[in-house]
């Protein structure tokens, strides 16, 4: 590998000739970001201890006090994750943050004296760790290797403030230096083949990397950041696709092993340390992933075992390093909290004069994880629909079984959602969160997609099919299918096609087909907050966001084409680990054999708009002028106000069809009639 050497006097990312600038930019851009970091390190400060940073990745906003003594192996309501994030200390970090934004010593005192209790109540030996090769060195709860990196790099980022205090003594240069030594001799060793494709990879070696460069006098040092620089370079073509996606299929993990990137990468341009380019190559990647998916208001969508968090933050670190304006127009207007204290007044400074610009691509696919995004622009108010039609995930942990599910947001309003993860507790809950049913996404008989054995485990995982991807000016065309259900007595063949016609809406259709007779239903999952009122002529939803204060939100008309059945129940929504609101859900229902299908309109309305919207079956001919039976081809006339449009889905392949006043070859085909204007017609699909 293509190295320099590293530097006699390595530079964090911070030093103390950055603080006035850090303090002062910190106090005036985010007064809110720095009220929580020393709400947090007040906590911390009384050995009270809560995890409400937006990245913690499993929160808890309940605060858990210790009194004198802390127990390290405490697990709060018997949740391990509760554990591991006491001993993954993001809390050590933010103290050494306090105690700079506030010049008061008790911030250093208690980071001092968190690092002294936990260094003594949790020793480490080479005897155990030799002896945990069998579990993957995760030698005990308060040693596995995940959490380990994760904490190394929070204590040295507390290390770099407070160790410019008075109380920080020759005694805790020695004890802190021991126990990164400590940590840099398991984290070198602790590597696995299994670590290469999943995330722990690079939360492990992000830490090892770190300490290595930044403590050169460790004898080990250069080793070891020869080998934490191959484990970053080595695991990038097996964890991320080409897409830039991280192969777990989830926006939480993908962000966490973005951030681990982002660290080592910037950390190593600092100090003038060579890693390969195709590392850079795909942090940018990645950032532009996330660009793809994130939602118009900011946050990423809920895939897999992931948080509603808002990931503006992320963009602005990726827009201020790349020097990428795309980044910055979905990012803040300045640069966010964190990225104040990684890039220094240079970064801020370069982040004010960089211009935001629209992004090259609207509506897009990420062609290696499957995911698929439709967006009628880049503003807030967006109308937004995310399109599931990727694989579970590579190593069948975090990914949830939901294949064809899709999410809607329009007007700053998410409308359908995917409802989150709640807990990695081995329950029904867990349960509940991770399978279909729970997702908008056909079921079959009441059963679900793939078969749930327990949390990190699945029977039978269903695969997508048959992926098609088409986008123009005027239209976005989606289409996939699965095999989840050929495993029944009588198998089902499943495809759902989502049209979107811009800016407007968007009609999905599913087809059922089946040698026997099952029961199917199509669940759609509402945000919290959401009202729900049934229409029953002429069949049509209604969902509408919460009033606030006088002013009406905006809502989602949804119009089934097709007869249904439809009740509406109760469901959960899960925003943050450890956390769930009620919420709604409709079921439509129909019940079929041979071909089933559902043809839904949904249509969303700012709060003063009130479109005349008439929905119905039309009608077509073949070439030769004969009328086309329904079952061959479907026909769905929407018509609003001076506007006809006409969207044909033939059911027989690729034909010649005759309808709404064209005469089209393809497969799916649309014909638009306004007033007084000429007739416009698309093939989306031939």
């Amino acid at each position: 590998m293509n190295t320099q050497n590293t530097p006699r006097s390595p530079r964090f990312y911070w030093s103390p000739e950055d603080k006035e600038f850090i303090v002062s930019a910190c106090h005036s851009n985010w007064p809110e970001e720095v009220k929580e970091v020393l709400h947090r390190s007040n906590l911390a400060c009384e050995n009270t201890f809560i995890f409400t940073h937006r990245w913690d990745m499993e929160r808890c906003t309940e605060p858990v006090s210790f009194g004198s003594g802390i127990n390290w192996n405490y697990r709060h309501h018997d949740d391990l994750e509760w554990l591991v994030m006491l001993n993954r200390a993001r809390y050590m970090s933010e103290l050494g943050q306090a105690y700079w934004l506030t010049n008061e010593e008790r911030y250093a005192s208690a980071y001092i004296r968190l690092m002294k209790d936990w260094i003594r109540q949790n020793p480490l030996s080479l005897e155990e760790l030799d002896a945990s090769a069998a579990k993957a060195y995760n030698v005990k709860d308060t040693w596995r290797k995940l959490d380990s990196g994760i904490r190394i790099t929070h204590w040295i980022k507390g290390y770099f403030c407070v160790r410019t205090s008075s109380l920080w003594t020759e005694e805790e240069e020695s004890l802190f230096k021991e126990a990164v030594h400590l940590h840099g001799v398991y984290l070198n060793r602790a590597y696995t083949t299994h670590d290469r494709q999943s995330n722990w990879g690079y939360l492990e070696t992000n830490g090892l990397f770190q300490l290595a460069l930044l403590f050169p006098e460790f004898e080990e040092s250069s080793k070891w950041i020869e080998t934490a620089a191959h484990r970053l370079a080595e695991m990038a073509p097996v964890q991320v696709f080409g897409d830039g996606m991280h192969n777990e299929q989830c926006t939480m993990y993908h962000h966490e092993v973005l951030h681990c990137i982002f660290e080592s990468v910037w950390l190593s341009e600092i100090n003038g340390y060579k890693l390969p380019d195709h590392l850079r190559q795909t942090l940018g990647s990645m950032y532009t992933a996330t660009l793809a998916f994130v939602q118009p208001d900011g946050h990423q969508p809920m895939l897999g075992d992931s948080d509603g968090t808002d990931v503006r933050d992320v963009l602005s670190r990726g827009a201020c390093l790349f020097r990428r304006g795309d980044l910055k127009s979905q990012a803040y207007e300045h640069l966010d909290y964190e990225g104040i204290w990684y890039f220094g007044s240079t970064g801020y400074r370069n982040y004010e004069e960089l211009k935001a610009t629209e992004p090259e691509f609207c509506s897009t696919l990420l062609e290696d994880s499957g995911y698929m995004f439709m967006r009628s622009d880049w503003s807030p108010d967006a109308k937004y629909l995310l399109f599931d039609a990727g694989h579970m995930d590579v190593i069948r942990a975090h990914g949830h079984d939901d294949l064809l599910h899709f999410s809607l947001s329009a007007y700053g309003q998410q409308f359908l959602i995917d409802p989150g993860r709640y807990t990695y507790m081995e329950n029904e809950e867990r349960r509940y969160f991770k399978e279909s049913l729970q997702h908008n996404t056909i079921s079959v008989d009441g059963r679900t997609i793939s078969e749930y054995v327990d949390s990190w485990r699945w029977n039978a995982e269903a695969n997508p099919l048959g992926r098609v991807w088409r986008s123009s000016h005027a239209f976005d065309y989606a289409e996939a299918g699965h095999d989840g259900y050929w495993r029944l007595a009588q198998p089902v063949r499943i495809k759902r096609q989502i049209v979107f016609m811009k800016p407007d809406y968007w009609v999905v259709v599913d087809t059922l087909h089946s040698h026997g007779e099952h029961n199917y239903e199509l669940p759609l999952h509402f945000a919290e907050g959401m009202t729900l009122t049934e229409l029953r002529d002429p069949g049509e939803l209604i969902a509408s966001a919460e009033k606030h204060g006088s002013c009406a939100g905006p809502s989602l008309r949804i119009i089934p084409v097709t007869p249904v059945q439809v009740r509406i129940e109760s469901s959960w929504v899960s925003r943050n680990y450890n956390e769930k609101t009620p919420a709604v859900k409709a079921v439509l229902q129909q019940s079929g054999q041979g071909v089933t299908r559902f043809v839904t309109l949904f249509y969303p309305e700012r709060p003063d708009e009130q479109t005349r919207l008439e929905v119905r079956l039309g009608s077509c001919e073949d070439s030769y002028g004969r009328r086309v039976d329904s079952d061959l081809a479907t026909v769905v006339e929407i018509v609003r106000d001076d506007t006809v449009d006409s969207l044909l889905i033939s059911h027989q392949g690729p034909k010649g069809y005759q309808f709404a006043g064209v005469h089209l070859s393809g497969e799916v085909m649309a014909a638009r009639h306004q007033t007084a204007q000429a007739v416009e017609s698309w093939i989306l699909k031939i």
